[in-house]
């Protein structure tokens, strides 16, 4: 990782600023096996060593004991390899991996998932308490967007970790974001500097916001468990990845790049069919927007040459009785969500 070691601090409004931020290299994410759509690995959260801590309280979590069966959980757990993974890398323990939908590394005969770990059909917004079992660790990745309530969220975990477990939460916005973490805005079609790729994940944005309320917090991750009365050693690491290659760049850096890039060429077409299917928009603008991002993604010219930004955050569940969630959380006087992500352009 580039130094740049400055640690997170809150701002005003009570999330975290845009300036202190890692821009990463490609020790920071080991390259992605088939069938996951962000940069990702054998354990990639563990591996990124936040803050030299992560994997040494992983480490003391998972370590064999005769009084009770090491158990992780996977939050969200998509195709299931990470799971397996973590089954793999700590036979000791039970995995088990939870969605909305069974993953597909269950139909992949090339790779039998260990005895060691399961899927189940649940969903984190309201299955919580139909877990029976008491977790050492806890980890849910880029699932945000489908989180009702991640305060909730993070009070219903404390629930069923064994203290002193570690709860691993990975965040990504990957609009276009300088180096100091500043949001680029959109410019008009046919202005300087202006983006399709950016602004098509403006109407991305949009159409969240349209299916309720506004869910993406990792901002605000930091303050939420600090103030969680069941939690203790909150560590926080935002880091930038760049979008793409571009010329200036040293190896290991455009290593990374070109990972990222992959790994949006991959989710693009997504992105196009979220947009198809609910943005309102006419097919033939639909295309010529995703083309152009497209473009954009393979070709990196200066409107994308910028970055995703990735929040990684690991708290450790203390050893008081646990404590309930007694109000909702409240976004903090001033909050403006545009300070984080990209303001759509005006309706014409």
């Amino acid at each position: 990782m580039i130094s740049n070691p400055a640690e997170s601090t809150i701002d005003s409004a009570g999330g975290e600023t845009q300036t202190d931020l890692n821009i990463a290299t490609v020790g920071s994410f080991p390259k992605p096996k088939n069938g996951y759509v962000l940069p990702t690995g054998s354990a990639e959260h563990l591996r990124l060593d936040l803050q030299h801590e992560a994997p040494k309280l992983v480490q003391v979590a998972l370590s064999p004991t005769e009084s009770h069966q090491r158990y992780i959980l996977d939050v969200g757990t998509g195709s299931g390899r990470w799971a397996v993974e973590m089954s793999e890398n700590f036979p000791n323990a039970k995995v088990l991996g939870i969605d909305t939908h069974l993953p597909s590394v269950l139909g992949d005969p090339s790779r039998p998932v260990p005895s060691n770990c399961s899927f189940k059909i649940a969903d984190a917004n309201c299955d919580m308490n139909n877990l029976d079992s008491m977790f050492d660790i806890i980890h849910q990745r880029c699932v945000e967007p489908g989180i009702n309530d991640t305060d909730l969220f993070f009070y219903e975990s404390a629930r069923i970790l064994r203290p002193g477990g570690v709860l691993l939460s990975v965040g990504a916005n990957p609009q276009l974001i300088d180096t100091k973490g500043r949001i680029l805005p959109i410019q008009k079609p046919g202005d300087v500097g202006y983006s399709h790729y950016q602004h098509m994940l403006g109407y991305l944005l949009e159409i969240h916001l349209k299916k309720g309320p506004f869910r993406i917090r990792h901002a605000f991750w930091k303050s939420m468990l600090e103030s969680n009365p069941n939690y203790n050693q909150v560590k926080i690491e935002q880091v930038l990845v760049p979008l793409g290659p571009w010329p200036g760049m040293g190896e290991t850096e455009r290593k990374l790049a070109e990972t990222m890039q992959q790994n949006l060429l991959r989710l693009w077409p997504t992105f196009k069919a979220i947009l198809e299917r609910d943005g309102g928009f006419s097919e033939e603008f639909v295309h010529n927007l995703s083309e152009g991002g497209l473009n954009e993604l393979r070709e990196v010219p200066p409107p994308v040459r910028s970055y995703s930004k990735w929040v990684f955050t690991m708290a450790v569940r203390n050893e008081n009785p646990w404590t309930a969630q007694k109000e909702p959380w409240q976004e903090p006087p001033g909050f403006d969500m545009f300070d984080y992500f990209v303001r759509p352009l005006p309706k014409e």
